[in-house]
């Protein structure tokens, strides 16, 4: 039998994490975390990784996995440049600690769903039932 659970529900018309369980097996899906936290946006790039970062491994603890279960992982960043791509790694590498990384995929974009909003993070993770 499957069973989907739905977290964390947003006023905006989606779920923030939804997770579905089977064969002992459950898969979370986190929805794109940005870099808004606490009523505002992060001032810079760098502030907004984290925010975003933070983001979902919040989520991905109120579906009951961390950042080590992740096994795949989407970034995306306005105006992508070098400069972006390393700050995202050195930020990524503070919450992704562990040995075995996710698949990832990493995409510039021209933007996001709000104007001052510069990175976005989604995953997918999976954890054995106990």
């Amino acid at each position: 039998m499957l069973t989907k659970e739905f977290i964390n529900p947003h006023a905006m018309g989606f779920t923030n994490t939804v997770t579905y369980s089977a064969q002992g097996v459950k898969t979370i899906i986190v929805s794109g975390q940005v870099g808004y936290a606490d009523g505002r946006v992060g001032e810079t790039f760098e502030e907004q990784a984290e925010i975003a970062h933070q983001n979902l491994v919040n989520e991905l603890k109120s579906a009951g996995a961390g950042p080590e279960d992740v096994v795949k992982l989407n970034t995306y960043i306005v105006d992508l440049d070098s400069d972006r791509s390393k700050t995202n790694g050195r930020v990524k590498a503070k919450f992704f600690t562990h040995t075995n990384q996710p698949a990832s995929t990493l995409v510039g974009v021209s933007a996001l769903v709000m104007k001052p909003l510069l990175i976005e993070v989604e995953a997918t993770a999976v954890i054995e039932l106990s």
